[in-house]
């Protein structure tokens, strides 16, 4: 008997692009059911690769755009798989096959599986050296467009301002169930699909909750914190909450309502001192809490608090409708410039601010402006920096 031994080459074809879709509408605010939700969709097409192994990224849900709700992926891969096999023995053998195929898509709280077995044969093949002793099976439709779903919430990973990683794996194999081990094989599959990631989320209450003009920025080593008081009672309380994930949150301290009277608007200013152990960010909203013990709170803020550079500018919402807010960790003087360009490099806007101690600006897009992917570009002239953003606009 000769020495026996397998190959299992897996070819893949190259893993192609990352594309971002402006999320559709859906009817629930988390997976299985609650309030209207707002859904922001990303999606990546595996084109042709060489390789059984696919690492790619999906932004991370900004927490300031609102609260995350649940997770959602999706993927629609399709293979098509030849297989063949070659008779190492001496002797004209019937051998019955099994082709194993194992596509495993893993992220945080997610683990799509899709197992294939397929069986060929009994099939004849002649002695090792003979013309008749291999034989090919396929090429052969082993999946296609299958649809899987898998949901996940309350996982801080897909929380911040960076990005979650997943993987995607082949893996399979060629087994004889009769015929005994005198065989080599070898598999190429090729695979295409798509794989999307939809973030379900419910926006915080900022408007009929009494808190507006909520604002969050650096100055040296405090953070500045900003809002007015509406509809308040004197049995109202103010707190400021803060987290380095987004997600869980711990007081930094307390402010009873200061009002003159129920029809005035109050002014309010917290000052966080930044000890050096917050991280590369700190997350901050405001709780207002009445006598019941009733709460409601603002949009959450995000402040740079190590490494701030003309990167950590911030657009909210994005994907944007009409009006878009642009943000900075650090207060702006002095001119800024912003643009916006299209796909293929056209400017299509651009407005000029003069700004005198404000960390936000905010502008109305054009009316022509249509549904799509756009670059937005601020330049600050007082310190010489610039940076691209891209921009998703839904539909006006």
């Amino acid at each position: 008997m000769k020495q026996h031994y397998t190959k299992v080459p897996l070819f893949l074809l190259l893993f192609a692009l990352l594309i971002y879709f402006p999320g559709k509408s859906y009817s629930q605010c988390t997976c299985s059911g609650g309030l209207p939700a707002t859904p922001i969709d990303y999606s990546v097409t595996i084109g042709l690769t060489n390789s059984s192994v696919l690492t790619f990224t999906f932004p991370q849900f900004d927490p300031s755009v609102g609260t995350l709700s649940c997770v959602r992926v999706r993927d629609t891969i399709s293979g098509v798989t030849t297989t063949g096999a070659l008779n190492t023995g001496i002797d004209t053998t019937a051998f019955l096959f099994q082709l194993t195929l194992n596509n495993k898509i893993t992220g945080p709280g997610i683990n799509i599986t899709n197992l294939i077995n397929k069986t060929y044969g009994y099939d004849t093949l002649g002695p090792f050296g003979d013309p008749s002793d291999s034989i090919t099976y396929g090429p052969d439709p082993v999946f296609t467009d299958l649809p899987n779903t898998q949901q996940t919430g309350g996982n801080a990973a897909y929380i911040g301002l960076g990005t979650v990683n997943f993987t995607y794996k082949i893996n399979g194999g060629l087994i004889a169930l009769d015929g005994g081990l005198n065989y080599n094989s070898s598999i190429v599959t090729d695979i295409g699909g798509t794989i999307a990631l939809t973030y379900y989320w419910c926006a915080a209450s900022a408007l009929a909750n009494g808190i507006n003009s909520f604002s969050a920025f650096r100055i040296g080593n405090v953070i500045n914190l900003k809002w007015t008081g509406e509809n308040e009672q004197n049995t109202d309380t103010y707190t400021v909450e803060y987290s380095k994930d987004g997600i869980h949150f711990v007081s930094g301290g307390s402010l009873p309502a200061s009002l003159s009277d129920t029809t005035s608007v109050s002014n309010y200013q917290f000052q966080y001192k930044i000890t050096g152990a917050e991280g590369d960010r700190l997350f901050f909203r405001i709780r207002k809490t009445d006598a019941s013990g009733k709460s409601v709170y603002t949009p959450i803020k995000t402040v740079v608090i190590s490494g701030a550079t003309a990167s950590d500018y911030r657009i909210y919402p994005n994907p944007v409708t009409k009006h878009v807010n642009l943000e900075s960790p650090e207060l702006l003087t002095g001119n800024v410039q912003v643009s916006i360009t299209n796909s293929v490099g056209q400017q299509v806007f651009s407005k000029a601010f003069s700004v005198n101690g404000a960390n936000t600006l905010g502008f109305d897009l054009p009316a022509s402006l249509t549904k799509g992917v756009y670059y937005l570009q601020v330049k600050n002239a007082a310190k010489n920096t610039q940076q691209l953003i891209k921009l998703f606009v839904r539909e006006q």
